[in-house]
């Protein structure tokens, strides 16, 4: 009781600095309202930072008292299960992009992909393509090395900005490492923002390219139900959906939760799932993969239990 009564102090207390500093925010947040599946626990606190300054001055005022925090851009990637503990502050405002010249761009963490890619198609640049039909922003990419369409976010970045000790420092690529759908960047790493090198291109075949992928998307995944993606990240020698149609778990359903007919690897919201329907089938799917064929499939979304 004394535990659960100091966590509800230190909140109220945190909101307080909040309030004084005018940061918008809302207390006792359901993220089924904010997470792509459209389920979610209830955040105690979430936190919608307008600017830069103001990120790094909530994150600051956090630690200082202790308060755990997660970093969400469109919550894209995430099954929200439990946190009692843990306060979101969400990057979606962090969406500036500053073009330096001769292809090079600095874009902050909560900049979606699409964002990036379409501002760069106007400015005449291209390199960005691959992002097509990608929901997440540029910090939960990095993290992931995110990809699709042949390639990935890692190819044209030149450096990643953290904040250290309160201060943004810069990381060249080369002290990073990227491999598939994953790199040495951390959740718990703090990415402000990256700058990538483009090139002047032919933007009206990347455009006839987009097209095609997007038609290819639409056609290949399940883009009218919420979903988080891939759930679960391929092997090096098989892909996840095809190992879960070779288990002829196709159509496989708890609740409102449901193995997408049309993709294998996405578990889709048929409107009324719960959390336990959507993290009940994902342990489902990984038992039949073990037990039947010694698969250990390893989820590619982020699980956010504590």
């Amino acid at each position: 009781m004394t535990s659960a009564l100091s966590s509800k102090r230190k909140f109220n207390l945190f909101e307080d600095f909040l309030i004084e500093r005018n940061i918008k925010h809302f207390s006792n947040y359901d993220m089924s309202q904010y997470a792509s599946w459209r389920v979610g626990a209830v955040a105690p606190l979430i936190v919608y930072p307008k600017n830069l300054g103001e990120f790094i001055n909530v994150i600051k005022e956090a630690k200082e008292r202790k308060i755990k925090f997660y970093l969400s851009g469109n919550g894209s990637n995430c099954l929200f299960v439990k946190l009692s503990e843990t306060i979101i502050i969400s990057t979606k405002k962090l969406n500036r992009i500053k073009f330096l010249g001769e292809g090079r761009i600095v874009v902050e963490s909560g900049a979606s992909l699409n964002l990036v890619l379409n501002t760069s198609l106007k400015k005449g640049f291209v390199g960005f393509e691959f992002s097509t039909g990608i929901p997440g922003t540029i910090g939960g990419a990095l993290i992931t090395n995110a990809g699709a369409n042949g390639g990935t976010i890692s190819e044209s970045l030149e450096s990643v900005f953290f904040l250290k000790n309160n201060k943004e420092i810069e990381v060249q690529k080369n002290a990073l490492t990227f491999g598939y759908r994953h790199s040495s960047i951390r959740r718990k790493d703090i990415v402000t923002k990256a700058k990538f090198k483009l090139t002047v291109g032919d933007t009206d075949e990347s455009r006839r390219n987009i097209k095609k992928y997007i038609k290819h998307r639409n056609g290949t995944q399940p883009v009218k139900y919420p979903s988080a993606g891939s759930v679960f990240m391929n092997m090096d020698n098989a892909k996840a959906g095809k190992i879960i149609e070779d288990l002829g778990l196709k159509g496989l359903s708890i609740g409102g939760a449901k193995v997408s007919e049309l993709h294998a690897n996405y578990i889709i919201n048929t409107g009324n799932a719960k959390i336990e329907d959507i993290k009940g089938l994902i342990e489902e799917i990984q038992e039949i993969a073990k037990t039947k064929e010694g698969i250990l499939l390893s989820t590619e979304v982020k699980i956010i239990n504590e």
